[in-house]
């Protein structure tokens, strides 16, 4: 009986020990599958793969999330992995905001106007 309650500690100790976890990373993979079945070779190779806290796998954008511990593994590994398979794998570049500080004048217009009463726009 102690050797199970023994047991049980140590299991609830290791558990907590990835849970709080102090290198966790997210790494976002464009990867070329195309069904559900290549969805699902990629999540059991990525529930495989030690490190990888979590995952999502997004068939419709043909990207990858992954959350990871860096002291476990590391992007290149994760990739390999998912090329083991067949598929080609690339780094989805971040989205960078398109929005612009144009201030606009009186009139309205995001040109740069005089504001004069014909409006005529300074291109």
């Amino acid at each position: 009986m102690k050797k199970l309650f023994l047991g049980f500690f140590v299991a609830i100790f290791l558990l907590s020990l990835n849970l709080f976890a102090e290198n966790i990373k997210d790494a976002k993979f464009s990867v070329n599958m195309t069904c559900e079945t290549c969805k699902g070779k990629i999540e059991k190779t990525l529930k495989a793969e030690k490190g990888v806290v979590k995952y999502n796998t997004d068939l419709a954008s043909k990207t990858v999330s992954v959350s990871y511990d860096a002291d476990k593994t590391n992007e290149e590994n994760i990739k390999k992995s998912i090329a083991k398979l067949g598929y080609t794998v690339g780094n989805v570049p971040e989205i960078k905001s398109t929005k612009t500080d144009v201030k606009p004048s009186n009139s309205g217009c995001s040109k740069n106007c005089t504001g004069s009463k014909d409006k005529k726009c300074n291109d």
